[in-house]
């Protein structure tokens, strides 16, 4: 949208001009109209000389009353003056001798005339007249009136809309204000309100997934901070009573106290599995978009670190079944972030995975996705009871950031976890 096009500065300078050339016809109209009316009634013949009959009636009576010569230019000047609608012209013996107005003799061939009586002797009296002047100016000033009003009615009725809205908008930041952010800010237009509304909208929206994000996090803390409790009690209070049998000399046997020595130190392991974890979550939950980094081949990014896994896990005695076969497909990581995942999933393996099944790691191609499986089995014998899941969220976080998924299938015997990345 071109904003230059669609500002209220344009838009009320456009409405000011279009309502001015309505106003000018308008009253080119009205007044055109009028102007019609009133010519039918004031040049009607009968009229003309009712209006002409009256008038030299008043000049007769001024002359007789004031003993007004012919000649007295002063005392007709002053009559004049006075009727300003009016023109006479005298005349005697066929000359004239006063004008009002420019003299044409041959106007006066057609004109009635009226004889007056001066005091000097009777004269010849031309008089015509704008006898309807007043009612003209009247429907010039009607015309004026309207064409005014319906420019201010043009102009108002755009500025009606545009407070209208101002006021809609007032009235739905209350509402936000109050605390409700579920009622959507109105859109109406293209203009700089438009703008204000739109970000308006984008910033409920934005509070609204921050609330909702802060509501998740403070549920996801609780059930963290209780479950990380439950799972630190149980180590924790098996190496107390470890530690109070030995420092109390209870196990005077040398064997047994290399043994409760043993369970101690896997205690205290376990206990700093689950306290890395939680430095881990917390680490994930703080940590912004991560920066990605610009597409590679999988195969750059992933053959190391799924290298290392595979050597990891036969040191640690287990088998391992590699599937993968590297094609020219790109995908955008952070590289911090796989070196923490695939330690994330080789703790897991270690603690829960069933020594005498093989490990098998996949890679599986489709046409948008790139999927890395890890299979195992799950030890009977081995802890599993890790209520929190803290790894696998973590994980999860992960992948998430960087625009991937993380999938877990976890059955009685065998544990999979798929991990997807978006092919760039």
């Amino acid at each position: 949208m071109n904003k230059r096009w669609h500002s209220m500065k344009l838009q009320f300078s456009l409405v000011i001009i279009g309502a001015g050339i309505l106003a000018v016809f308008v009253y080119m109209g009205v007044n055109l109209v009028s102007q019609k009316t009133l010519d039918s009634y004031f040049t009607d013949k009968v009229f003309v000389a009712k209006a002409q009959k009256k008038s030299a009636d008043e000049f007769q009576e001024f002359v007789r009353k004031n003993h007004i010569n012919s000649g007295d230019k002063e005392a007709l000047d002053n009559w004049i003056d006075r009727h300003n609608t009016i023109y006479i012209t005298v005349f005697r013996d066929g000359n004239a001798i006063y004008g009002s107005t420019m003299i044409d003799s041959e106007y006066y061939k057609n004109q009635p005339f009226f004889n007056i009586e001066f005091e000097d002797g009777s004269a010849n009296v031309y008089l015509d007249g704008f006898f309807g002047y007043q009612f003209y100016l009247t429907a010039m000033t009607m015309s004026l009136i309207i064409s005014v009003l319906v420019f201010l009615a043009v102009c108002i009725g755009f500025m009606e809309k545009k407070i209208t809205y101002i006021t809609l908008l007032e009235r739905e930041v209350k509402v936000l204000k109050g605390g409700s952010l579920e009622k959507e800010i109105s859109i109406r237009g293209s203009d700089e309100l438009t703008s204000l509304a739109q970000g308006l909208n984008d910033m409920r929206v934005s509070l609204k997934e921050n609330m909702e994000m802060k509501e998740k996090l403070r549920s996801a803390n609780k059930s963290l901070v209780t479950g990380l409790s439950h799972d630190l009690r149980t180590p924790l209070t098996t190496l107390m009573i470890y530690l109070e049998l030995l420092s109390n000399g209870k196990v005077p046997q040398a064997e047994k106290q290399i043994q409760y020595l043993k369970k101690c130190t896997e205690k205290a392991k376990q206990m700093k599995v689950l306290s890395d974890q939680l430095f881990e979550s917390v680490l994930v939950a703080e940590e912004k978009e991560e920066e990605l980094e610009a597409p590679q081949m999988v195969q750059y990014v992933m053959e190391d670190v799924i290298s290392d896994l595979i050597m990891f896990l036969e040191s640690q005695g287990f088998d391992t079944e590699c599937r993968i076969q590297w094609e020219p497909v790109k995908i955008a990581v952070s590289i911090d972030y796989i070196i923490r995942i695939v330690n994330n999933i080789s703790s897991n393996i270690i603690k829960y995975a069933d020594l005498s099944k093989p490990v098998i790691i996949e890679m599986k191609y489709s046409k948008n996705q790139v999927e890395i499986w890890f299979m195992n089995g799950i030890s009977p014998s081995r802890n599993n009871g890790e209520s929190t899941k803290m790894g696998i969220q973590n994980i999860k976080s992960m992948m998430d950031k960087m625009g991937g998924i993380c999938e877990v299938i976890n059955h009685d015997s065998s544990y999979v976890m798929k991990i997807k990345f978006p092919v760039k």
